[in-house]
């Protein structure tokens, strides 16, 4: 008899614990229902960063950038060769495409500098959108230099990395794609590219640094025109995109190092972003 009133007790303590614990998870759910969602980490905010320590969110200082007449353009521009940053490597780059910020991709598979003008580039490649993929020939013509000058940078670690220089670089471009596919046209706007010079490393992409650029590397912004329509749609696109599409779709990516990008979008042609398929590989003849 003992021994089943205890079990009994033990029971309707086990219950009541329960019951408990179920009312604290229902006022704990009511009231961060009221509350406001906690923010999204963004792969903007989660990119290394070479800022000081010492320096806190709120006290960023704004950086310098002093223009370069023609003839200190000249002096940098003459002897650097841009091509091996402007080019793209293992990935395509990504962008938005149309009114509807579908996913479009470029692939820059031969960059080469002008052998007269210092200040321009040729450039062949392919772009996919929505699985069709089309070639193009243009042109990249820079048209202003600045260098960079950042006060919130970790002065020992830059040094340590052996930059000797940050620039800044404005210009413009015009993609012709090839007239005999269906669906082309002409890409044309302009371009912010950020590069830094090293004392035993070749030219690279700078990332670090609040530019107008927005540490994306290189940033190209225009308009594709049809040829047989005459009708535009906007294009931007970037070296590393995710540092300011969420300034164009709310809440784009939400992740940090390892960008997901939120579910609402993945139907504009974002549902496999991890896929490194090569589509800009010319196709292997079968035997």
């Amino acid at each position: 008899m003992k021994k089943q009133l205890l079990q009994i007790s033990l029971f309707v303590t086990a219950f009541a614990l329960c019951c408990f614990s179920m009312m604290q998870c229902t006022q704990k759910a009511a009231k961060q229902s009221t509350e406001e969602p906690t923010p999204l980490t963004t792969h903007a905010e989660g990119a290394d960063t070479l800022r000081s320590e010492d320096i806190a969110e709120n006290e960023i200082k704004p950086i310098t950038l002093k223009w370069l007449p023609s003839a200190g353009m000249h002096s940098i521009l003459d002897t650097l060769d841009l091509s091996n940053v402007v080019v793209s490597h293992d990935w395509a780059e990504l962008g938005f495409y149309g009114e509807d910020r579908y996913k479009i991709e470029f692939y820059f598979s031969e960059v080469t500098k002008d052998a007269k003008d210092p200040f321009l580039y040729h450039i062949t490649g392919k772009n996919r959108h929505k699985k069709v993929v089309t070639a193009f020939k243009g042109t990249l013509r820079l048209d202003s230099l600045a260098q960079v000058s950042d006060p919130n940078l970790d002065t020992e670690e830059v040094g340590d990395m052996g930059v000797q220089r940050i620039y800044s670089t404005n210009g413009t471009f015009t993609l012709a794609e090839d007239s005999l596919s269906k669906y082309s046209g002409k890409f044309t706007g302009k371009l912010k590219m950020d590069f830094g010079s090293y004392d035993k490393a070749p030219i690279e992409l700078w990332f670090f640094s609040a530019t107008p650029n927005q540490g994306s590397g290189i940033r190209y912004d225009g308009t594709w025109t049809s040829y047989k329509t005459g009708k535009s749609k906007p294009v931007i696109w970037s070296k590393d995109l995710f540092r300011f599409a969420n300034d164009i779709l709310k809440e784009f990516s939400i992740g940090e190092r390892d960008v997901e990008i939120n579910e609402k979008y993945r139907s504009l042609g974002w549902d496999n972003y991890w896929e490194n398929e090569e589509w800009w590989a010319e196709s292997k003849v079968k035997m």
